[in-house]
């Protein structure tokens, strides 16, 4: 997978007119979902789309992995009919599962093949790249600098100071591995995650934690979304240095599907729509990520473009064909 210039992957402006019509349906009903996406953003998403539709959205905020696993758990009796955040490669297992419903929004055909399933059964909607977070505190008393490689992480001076997150239930974490794996093979990357594993003090359940520990000083480094550590940085003020690593870093594509046998599917994909819209599209630029549709948003000034960024492409069908295997060797040879 190629990643264009921003020009070309921000792409053109679509019909207003179109959307307009598509948010008047189901006015003043309620839509059940699951997200993944950070709980602050999903509720500036949920206002937003109140105001603008009349509809009112629910949501229970969850992991990549855990959303997966209460998808499948509620297979006979769907309980969220639309999955919001969360990595490509999960929502292609729903599709491989027979779990997510095919749909094209109505800016289907501006999004780029990359983006988006060939059967139509997810899109993303901006890509997400992992950085590392460093508390400037703890590098002071380490007396180091910044990590700036992933070979860095397993020196011996960040012994017990470093966070991710557990790629069994974080997709953030599953994305670490997925792109090393294409980096250096199987092999190779294993033999990585048994040398950082020694520095890890502790796995987290979700891929944004680590972050937040981080800029309270509870862990000197920690493995995150260059979003997500920017939104700590310039907004919350937290003491905080960001760096990615020189041979290449990961990244996500943040996707949304539908719930296959889901109660409410007309007003899900209204919903599916509206997440494509320009109020949408600002908020979401306005947590520093760069959406996939869309050149008419504000960008945050310091948000960090993934065209800039030497990027590891990784298959995401193999991705998520090969995951469970991949976590279940993970757990064996470095967290048995």
């Amino acid at each position: 997978m190629k990643i264009k210039s921003l020009s070309a992957f921000v792409v053109s402006i679509f019909s207003l007119v179109g959307l307009a019509g598509c948010f008047s349906q189901n006015s003043g009903k309620e839509l059940f979902i699951y997200s993944t996406m950070d709980e602050p953003l999903i509720q500036n998403l949920s206002r937003a789309y109140a105001q603008e539709t009349g509809n009112q959205l629910r949501f229970v905020r969850l992991s990549t992995g855990e959303a997966a696993a209460r998808i499948d758990a509620e297979k006979k009796n769907p309980q969220a009919s639309l999955w919001l955040g969360g990595m490509a490669l999960n929502h292609q297992q729903l599709k491989e599962r027979g779990l997510s419903e095919p749909f094209q929004p109505l800016v289907w055909d501006e999004i780029q093949s990359e983006f988006k399933d060939q059967d139509s059964h997810w899109s993303g909607l901006y890509l997400g790249v992992l950085a590392f977070a460093s508390n400037k505190a703890q590098l002071e008393r380490l007396r180091s600098a910044p990590p700036n490689s992933w070979q860095d992480l397993t020196h011996q001076k960040f012994k017990n100071q470093i966070q991710l997150a557990h790629p069994g239930t974080s997709g953030t974490s599953y994305n670490i591995l997925a792109a090393l794996i294409s980096k250096d093979g199987e092999s190779m990357a294993f033999d990585y995650f048994k040398k950082l594993h020694s520095n890890v003090s502790q796995y987290t359940r979700s891929g944004s934690a680590p972050a937040k520990n981080a800029a309270i000083g509870e862990t000197a480094v920690a493995i995150g979304y260059a979003h997500d550590i920017a939104r700590l940085i310039h907004e919350d003020k937290a003491p905080l240095e960001i760096s990615f690593p020189k041979e290449g870093t990961g990244y996500e594509i943040a996707s949304i599907s539908l719930i296959k046998g889901g109660k409410q599917l007309d007003l899900a994909k209204n919903f599916y729509n509206w997440m494509y819209s320009k109020a949408a599209s600002q908020i979401l630029a306005d947590y520093y990520v760069f959406p996939l549709i869309r050149n008419d948003v504000q960008m945050k000034e310091r948000s960090i473009n993934p065209s800039d960024l030497p990027l590891i492409h990784f298959d995401i069908d193999w991705a998520g064909k090969n995951r469970e295997r991949l976590v279940n060797q993970w757990n064996e040879k470095i967290n048995s």
